[in-house]
């Protein structure tokens, strides 16, 4: 868009009232779906912490240009849109993310407790931005309740894993313990 044909355009949309062109919510509707497949493939290769990372950057610069891709009116933006399905997608793309987050193919791929504690800060300042549109917890909006209880889930069985693991270890060197102290019990 050259020349002073635009200017008008980008005022009526700051001015609150105004909508994104079809060509423009296309593009941006399409690189959110491409960075979405992209982060399920990388989901399905194990890479969790890269995706997590993608995922993050997605939804951050959707909550951030919410209202200029269109999402923060009920007014319909284009006809062939369905800002429902967009919603659907996003939080449908947390969902199975969240529920593959054991399948990382090594340890640095792994989300740990801080990762966990971390996202879910986002996840609420997230919902507490799109809370004014009322984009929030309902069928077209940002599932942040599922998200969390989900976040929530994952920090419990990190954290239970972590407990069972240092008893382990304290079995482990106890059992050793008591196997020296006979060894040298024996020898004498």
């Amino acid at each position: 868009m050259a020349g002073g044909g635009s200017q008008p355009q980008e005022k009526q949309q700051k001015g609150g009232g105004g909508r994104v062109t079809v060509s423009q919510l296309h593009s941006s509707f399409a690189e959110i779906q491409g960075e979405l497949k992209r982060v399920l493939d990388g989901i399905n290769e194990g890479k969790i912490l890269e995706s997590f990372e993608i995922l993050s950057k997605v939804t951050d610069a959707v909550v951030v240009s919410c209202e200029a891709l269109g999402l923060a009116s009920e007014l319909p933006v284009v006809e062939t849109f369905h800002r429902d399905n967009f919603w659907r997608a996003l939080n449908q793309c947390w969902l199975v993310a969240l529920q593959n987050v054991s399948a990382a193919r090594s340890d640095e791929d792994r989300l740990r407790e801080e990762h966990i504690l971390h996202l879910k800060e986002s996840v609420v300042q997230w919902g507490n931005k799109l809370n004014q549109y009322g984009l929030v917890d309902y069928e077209m909006g940002f599932w942040e309740s599922d998200i969390i209880d989900s976040l929530d889930t994952i920090l419990k069985s990190i954290r239970a894993a972590e407990a069972a693991a240092a008893e382990a270890i304290n079995v482990l060197d106890d059992d050793a313990a008591a196997m020296r102290g006979r060894g040298e019990g024996g020898r004498e």
